[in-house]
């Protein structure tokens, strides 16, 4: 469209220069006016001749240069309309496909996790006061109810939402917003999964779930037969997965206010 109108034009500024060349070329040579000292050669007449002037170009010459300077601006402004349209389509898939729902489940996770403990600050000290209890023979089944509790909690509460968050994860990496640290964090978090389902697996099948257990032994009680490894990394992760995602969603709800203000202004709607 533009190489078109480019090229009307041209069509339309070249008569003007040959014919303007062509009356230099058979223009005799003449004495100029006083202010000039001597008489012009014919080289300088020519030279003279073929300046160009704005002015004497055809108005409808004009009036295509303006049609293209406008065009100009306007395709400008429309990539610059569309550039923000397609930020805000993948801002939206980014939050409705993976910090969104991830946001959700994983406060979800946390909620769950605090009821479960019951007031303990993290799973350690609430394992030790289980087995505490269990040891002594006053408090045996209280140690015993303690335990199964939070095998109920992480069986039918917690590791369904941590495998939906797994799911959520391994399905929307491409949305991921921070690249290769971000990934990282994901990864320790996919592992630890991948290590509870193991021990979901051998609970089913020893029919420990429920608390059926008739003897219970010193290694019930260890955070690694209960949740996986006990380790400060591990337990460090859970809270960093938290407060990334809050985080993140967060930016990206303010990133798409910004962007749909941005649009609006533009004439985008």
């Amino acid at each position: 469209m533009m190489a078109q109108t480019a090229a009307l034009l041209w069509r339309q500024v070249r008569p003007l220069q040959t014919g303007r060349l062509a009356a230099a070329a058979t223009t005799p040579l003449r004495l100029r006016s006083g202010h000039r000292r001597g008489m012009t050669t014919a080289a300088e007449t020519t030279k003279d001749e073929e300046r160009f002037h704005w002015k004497d170009l055809p108005w409808q010459a004009i009036s295509i240069g303006v049609g293209i300077g406008t065009l100009l601006y306007k395709t400008r402004k429309s990539e610059e309309l569309e550039l923000r349209r397609n930020n805000l389509a993948y801002v939206n898939s980014q939050l409705s496909q993976l910090y969104g729902p991830l946001y959700g489940n994983r406060l979800a996770n946390h909620r769950s996790y605090k009821e479960a403990l019951q007031g303990h600050d993290n799973l350690v000290k609430f394992l030790r006061e289980a087995e505490r209890k269990w040891r002594d023979p006053e408090t045996t089944d209280e140690g015993v109810r303690l335990l199964t509790r939070w095998r109920k909690f992480l069986f039918y509460v917690m590791h369904p939402l941590d495998l939906k968050a797994e799911e959520i994860i391994r399905d929307n990496a491409h949305l991921f917003e921070h690249g290769v640290e971000e990934a990282d964090l994901f990864r320790k978090f996919v592992f630890h999964v991948n290590y509870e389902k193991m021990i979901v697996a051998n609970w089913q099948e020893k029919g420990e779930v429920l608390g059926s257990k008739e003897v219970f032994e010193e290694r019930d009680f260890s955070r690694e037969t209960n949740a996986g490894k006990s380790d400060l990394e591990t337990f460090d992760m859970f809270g960093q997965v938290v407060k990334h995602v809050k985080e993140t969603y967060e930016k990206l709800v303010e990133r798409k206010k910004s962007l749909m203000r941005e649009i609006e202004e533009r004439g985008g709607h």
